[in-house]
């Protein structure tokens, strides 16, 4: 692994891609949209490419002389509506598609493809799912996360002699240095200005982008061809993550639980009030499934694979607290 394209750099995963590969004396080719917002690349040691997934003349310029591709760049949206799904569809589907075809025929010899863990389904009993999990019977039917399941089954599909593909699917991701507030990150924040007034049911594996960068880049080297890798840190309730980031933070922790009810409830006023707008709502019922299930997740195969191993979740929200007040 000596040339390396980042797409997505200046996302919160894509970032520290790229930082730790200058951090391992590599300086990655970088493709970014137009429009992006440019300032994290500019603490980076990176080659600037613009253009989008769509472009074939931009994804040709990129993939030129490359030897590896790590593609970050997805879209993320919990909302509903057309143009949000047709989105989606363009850029995590068909740009994924699109991106690899090019990187073969260039004679790119490996690519690595971030997708999510909820592509590999939520439980519903508190037990950890590893990457052969039924999806028949642990589904999450959230548009998102069945694109981007989608998105890395058309993608592994690509793998051929002189081609690996391999894809990483992070859980819940959290951690210092984010240069767009992550959700995770944004819920932390939420927490430690005592402005979070409830909790919910469910659980969730926690990573600290600094391992789901190192996983990524592993991946890139020591993956094997047309395999899924899960990265995951600690699996947690919601409740325990919260108790926790709150003794650290040194403020108290929500233990409101809503009724389930009246969480559809508002949710399908919120969804009824941007229809009658003409809006897409900032979240959809559907993102409700996760209530009573685990998205917990077995990461025994990264770490047998990769040799992967993530931090303790304490030192990941120490670090990201700090951060978060540093900022303020």
């Amino acid at each position: 692994m000596k040339n390396v394209l980042v797409t997505g750099a200046s996302s919160f995963l894509g970032y520290h891609v790229a930082k730790q590969l200058n951090e391992r004396g590599l300086r990655p080719r970088v493709l970014e949209l137009p429009e992006s917002n440019l300032d994290p690349l500019n603490r980076l040691d990176v080659s600037r490419c613009e253009g989008h997934l769509g472009d074939a003349g931009a994804l040709d310029a990129a993939c030129a002389g490359v030897d590896t591709v790590i593609h970050m760049a997805f879209r993320v949206s919990v909302g509903g509506g057309t143009k949000q799904f047709d989105e989606m569809r363009r850029i995590n589907i068909e740009g994924t598609n699109r991106l690899l075809d090019t990187s073969a025929a260039k004679g790119v010899a490996r690519a690595v493809v971030a997708s999510s863990a909820l592509a590999v389904g939520v439980n519903r009993r508190p037990e950890a799912l590893d990457e052969t999990a039924d999806w028949a019977e642990h589904a999450f039917h959230l548009p998102y996360a069945t694109m981007r399941r989608q998105a890395e089954q058309e993608a592994l599909a690509k793998t051929r002699p002189g081609f690996a593909v391999v894809v990483v699917s992070p859980a819940f991701t959290l951690g210092p240095d984010d240069p767009v507030g992550a959700p995770a990150n944004k819920l932390l924040e939420t927490l430690i200005r005592g402005k979070l007034r409830f909790t919910l049911s469910a659980g969730f594996g926690c990573l600290d982008v600094r391992d789901f960068a190192k996983g990524a880049i592993l991946a890139a080297q020591a993956g094997h061809p047309g395999q899924r890798y899960l990265l995951s840190g600690h699996n947690v309730t919601a409740n325990q993550l919260l108790e926790q980031a709150a003794a650290i933070a040194g403020v108290r922790a929500p233990r409101f639980e809503p009724p389930r009810a009246l969480l559809y409830a508002l949710v399908g006023a919120v969804e009824i009030f941007s229809t009658l707008t003409g809006k897409a709502p900032p979240l959809t019922r559907d993102v409700l499934q996760v209530i009573g299930r685990y998205a917990w997740y077995d990461t025994s195969r990264a770490r047998a694979d990769l040799g992967w191993e993530p931090r303790p979740l304490q030192q990941t929200l120490e670090d990201t607290i700090r951060w978060l007040r540093a900022q303020a």
